[in-house]
């Protein structure tokens, strides 16, 4: 059993007559699929089952979808501003990705990170990036209640919120969050797979 992972644009409400799912889930009919959302924000992670040569070409040949190598354990390597730009233009932070990660440590920091997203969707049913607001923005300039779920949302994890000032970063906290559920070893499996291990 062979897993391809994609991360592509979300669509759909949330409501029961518009749910949310993949953007390109009319291609991944007939495939056995799971997808982590990005919280409210409008991206997801995609891990499709025994996807064939021609559909992945497809899905890949969007210029919204970015579709991950087979071989996780490989290094990303040359790919290394692409892959920071292509997470980055979904407010995921990338620029902390180097040649010599991964494309395991890219995958599970974006299990973690949507994760997280999605405990502060649960917590705030809101969005972070409204309004103008960045991976650039500080936790000072947030309104209270999204102050108060980030931390909350960090808290209900067990994570250490003690470092978030009001000049942190989205970006900062997002990636503390990230890093911090990974280290903890929380679970992460996508359509049944350990992201973990593989």
């Amino acid at each position: 059993m062979t897993l391809n992972l994609y991360v592509m644009p979300i669509g759909g409400s949330g409501v029961r007559t518009d749910p949310r799912g993949p953007k390109y889930l009319s291609t991944l009919t007939g495939f056995q699929w799971g997808m982590y959302d990005y919280g409210n924000e409008p991206a997801c992670l995609v891990g499709v089952h025994d996807i064939d040569v021609a559909t992945d070409t497809s899905l890949r040949g969007n210029p919204d979808c970015y579709g991950l190598p087979v071989n996780l354990d490989q290094a990303v390597g040359g790919a290394t501003s692409t892959v920071q730009t292509a997470l980055e233009s979904v407010n995921m932070p990338g620029t902390w990705v180097a040649s010599t990660n991964t494309w395991r440590q890219v995958v599970r920091f974006v299990g973690a990170v949507c994760q997280f997203a999605q405990r502060y969707q649960g917590m705030a049913n809101a969005q972070w990036f409204t309004g103008g607001v960045t991976l650039a923005t500080t936790y000072g300039s947030l309104p209270v209640a999204a102050r108060n779920n980030i931390a909350a949302a960090a808290q209900s994890f067990g994570f250490d919120t003690s470092g978030i000032t009001g000049a942190s970063t989205l970006r900062q906290i997002i990636t503390s969050a990230g890093s911090q559920y990974l280290s903890m070893g929380l679970p992460l499996f996508l359509a049944g797979v350990d992201l973990h291990t593989g």
